[in-house]
């Protein structure tokens, strides 16, 4: 400014302003990465052995209990089979019974006893392996959840492997983030993470971190796990999260965000400067750093005890003079940033 600009400003009337003493408080600064949500429990449903559908019993988008029978493979074979192996069981424990009870009288002997026990063990055997087979034709819910897109349809053969629906318990979520090697310290197991994500503006949720990589990978980042206990209805897996991690606590010089000028330039703030004429206003440059609940960090540029401009700043240039008005400032969002 030259000098007879700065005249000028100093010739004007003052102009009021609210200002903000500057002094250090407890900042707990903020890692912020992205992270994306997985479900706790997610499989896709498929056969472990092939056949035809002939009972499908749910649709798309069935909430469904664990055990619920949702298709049957063709298993009339095996019912027959079951048929015919539980009647060779009930012969060979009858067999059983009679040769346990004639080796107390002695009629029969205990090699006897031995080949009825033995023939007893191979139908029972007969039995199970029929009733697993059946088993695997019955396709039940293995937990709690929703069921995705059904891709089957009533009739249609399947092979071992091929899907049938996705099922996802929506009840816990888990959400995978990395952090870079340097913020590796800044994390525990245990430790309350803080997650927004689009679908729910202006909400916030916290989890807990369960997992820690042991390693840092090739790229020089840790990946951490965190537990969701209770997540938004309508967060689906694949859902993209903003984590936010609390650092260390320790003193940093803040100020209002509304005290910060932002240009092409850089950040400015209007610093007030006592004189025998009353107070008037210089034109700082200073660096910013961590912005939270209308707060900002300032990491250079000031000092404590200075008073900075916090309105009006649209109004000032170098060495105008300003007289202060009292404005009311949220304390207790201020106190916030220790968290």
């Amino acid at each position: 400014m030259s000098l007879s600009a700065a005249g000028r400003a100093a010739d004007t009337p003052a102009t009021a302003v609210s200002v903000w003493p500057v002094r250090p408080v407890p900042f707990a600064a903020h890692i912020e990465t992205i992270g994306q949500v997985e479900p706790l429990q997610g499989v896709t449903l498929s056969p472990e052995i092939a056949g035809r559908i002939t009972e499908l019993d749910f649709d798309s988008g069935a909430t469904v209990r664990k055990g619920q029978l949702l298709l049957i493979l063709n298993d009339a074979p095996e019912q027959g089979e079951l048929i015919r192996q539980s009647g060779e069981l009930r012969a060979a424990e009858a067999d059983l019974a009679r040769a346990r009870s004639l080796i107390r009288t002695g009629v029969e002997s205990h090699e006897d006893l031995e080949t009825a026990t033995a023939r007893f063990e191979a139908a029972k055997g007969n039995v199970a392996r029929v009733q697993a087979v059946i088993d695997q034709k019955h396709i039940r819910a293995p937990f709690d959840g929703a069921v995705g897109i059904r891709q089957v349809n009533l009739g249609q053969y399947l092979n071992p492997g091929d899907a049938i629906a996705t099922l996802t318990s929506y009840t816990r979520m888990r959400v995978n983030f990395i952090l870079a090697e340097e913020n590796a310290a800044s994390v525990q197991l245990g430790q309350t993470v803080h997650l927004a994500f689009d679908t729910t503006p202006g909400q916030d949720f916290t989890a807990t971190v369960t997992t820690i990589d042991p390693r840092i990978d090739g790229s020089h980042t840790l990946s951490i796990q965190a537990l969701l206990d209770a997540p938004p209805t309508d967060l689906h897996p694949g859902t993209y999260a903003h984590v936010s991690i609390a650092a260390k606590v320790a003193p940093h010089l803040v100020v209002p965000e509304t005290a910060v000028t932002y240009t092409a330039y850089g950040e400015t703030l209007f610093v007030e400067q006592p004189s025998t004429d009353g107070p008037t206003v210089t034109a700082t440059a200073v660096r910013a750093g961590d912005r939270r609940n209308g707060w900002v960090v300032i990491d250079d540029g000031v000092k404590p005890d200075d008073r900075v401009v916090t309105s009006g700043q649209n109004r000032l240039v170098t060495g105008m003079k300003v007289r202060e008005i009292p404005e009311a400032l949220p304390l207790a969002s201020l106190r916030e940033l220790a968290q």
